[in-house]
């Protein structure tokens, strides 16, 4: 998958145009990602990526940064093996971008507005 574009409340994912969170596992976009404490992702809130087979997950916290990712999220995700980013989601795309095309298997949770 290649992300083609990302805007304030808008991501181009493979042509196909979101205007809810994504997450991305695989090869499979999962749109509507709603999380129960809103601006926190916890760990229920990434099951799925809790189960993925990734090197690296990415998570996109908006276009100024407002969504925030737990501690507990993080180390879960971490004693897996995997490396974990934060980053805004305009940045976090483009590393998106930038690791899968270096081949790497990488997962992301994007929040698209603030």
């Amino acid at each position: 998958m290649i992300i083609q574009s990302y805007r304030f409340g808008h991501i181009e994912i493979d042509g196909k145009v979101y205007r809810d969170d994504v997450k991305l596992v695989g090869n499979k976009v999962i749109p509507g990602w709603w999380r129960s404490s809103g601006h926190l992702v916890q760990l229920h809130d990434v099951k799925d990526l809790l189960k993925a087979d990734a090197e690296v997950c990415i998570f996109g916290t908006g276009a100024y940064g407002g969504m925030k990712v737990s501690e507990a999220v993080v180390s879960s995700i971490e004693g897996l093996g995997m490396k974990v980013l934060l980053a805004k989601t305009e940045s976090a795309c483009d590393s998106y971008n930038r690791l899968t095309k270096e081949g790497k298997r990488v997962i992301t949770g994007f929040h698209l507005t603030c």
